[in-house]
């Protein structure tokens, strides 16, 4: 009760929706190296500038964490709220390193419908996030959740048709093991999406 009535830390807001953006940005990049395909390894720099400046941020809500009494929720939850968030950028500039390392002539087929979803997850869990500092956003909130867990199974299943298609397909098996990796990297990045709605449910949980 007493937490309720303390001020709380409205800094934390500010860098969460700060790292929600910079991340979204990240994804614009990756959806423009996916049409601009010349443009792999210039955007692919950009991609990890954009995880370099999402870390920043991290680490800065980290350290406002470490020096504040109050904070707006639980410090685990604050904790598991950034690193889902970050982890999300962080298979995404795996993906875009491996497409360069890999030296694949094109994006692989599915990859498209894939960073679609993500960026449809997670702009909605972007939306969320600028609502969690009024707990009277908590019915939209928690429907923004569970359109989030649909579209982890929609990822899924792209996953799954894509991974079917790859090996029925006669193909290089080198290029079968580079693609496979990511495809699953970037379904990782739809399931990170997935548990952040879920720490914001809990969240919300907890302030209720």
């Amino acid at each position: 009760m007493l937490r309720k009535l303390l001020p709380r830390e409205h800094r934390f807001f500010e860098l969460f929706e700060q790292q929600s953006a910079v991340i979204k940005s990240g994804l614009d990049l990756f959806d423009k190296l996916l049409k601009d395909y010349s443009q792999l390894q210039t955007l692919a720099k950009h991609i990890k500038d954009a995880e370099n400046e999402a870390d920043h941020i991290a680490h800065q809500i980290f350290s406002l964490l470490n020096n504040t009494f109050v904070t707006p929720f639980d410090r685990e939850d604050i904790q598991l709220f950034v690193n889902r968030m970050d982890d999300v950028i962080d298979h995404v500039e795996e993906v875009s390193a491996r497409m360069v390392i890999f030296g694949l002539p094109k994006p692989p087929e599915g990859v498209g419908e894939m960073i679609r979803i993500l960026k449809e997850a997670f702009g909605k869990l972007a939306s969320a996030v600028s609502m969690l500092k009024n707990w009277k956003n908590r019915e939209p909130i928690l429907q923004i959740c569970v359109e989030v867990n649909r579209l982890e199974n929609d990822g899924d299943a792209v996953l799954r048709e894509s991974l079917e298609r790859l090996f029925r397909e006669p193909s290089d098996p080198f290029y079968v093991i580079k693609v496979k990796e990511i495809y699953e990297s970037l379904e990782d990045a739809i399931d990170r999406c997935e548990d952040l709605a879920n720490v914001i449910e809990t969240i919300l949980i907890k302030n209720s």
